[in-house]
């Protein structure tokens, strides 16, 4: 299933399996939200079924264009696999944990 994007105000839902194969699709309509938002970020992993490593170089990615834009960022519904995969390479400082 591709990855998509729904923007309601601040909050970024993303739907579908973010896997190598579907997370460009998403990460341009992605960056589009971060340089329309005010103040804050808020991504709603909800909708996500399947993950691999490349969301977590996708929520990378968004961190590093939201510090650049001084913008507050962090994620919700954290599916437990991508959970597992931020543990698992030592990432746990990004915002990617329950």
């Amino acid at each position: 299933m591709n990855a998509q994007v729904e923007i309601s105000e601040d909050t970024l839902l993303l739907k579908g399996d973010l896997l190598f194969s579907t997370v460009l699709s998403v990460r341009a309509a992605l960056e589009q939200a971060v340089d329309q938002a005010q103040k804050r970020c808020i991504v709603d992993f909800a909708g996500v079924g399947r993950v691999d490593s490349s969301a977590v170089s996708l929520w990378l990615c968004l961190e590093r264009k939201t510090r650049s834009r001084q913008l507050t960022l962090s994620a919700i519904n954290i599916p437990d696999e991508l959970s597992s995969i931020v543990r698992l390479v030592g990432l746990e400082h990004t915002g990617l944990n329950p």
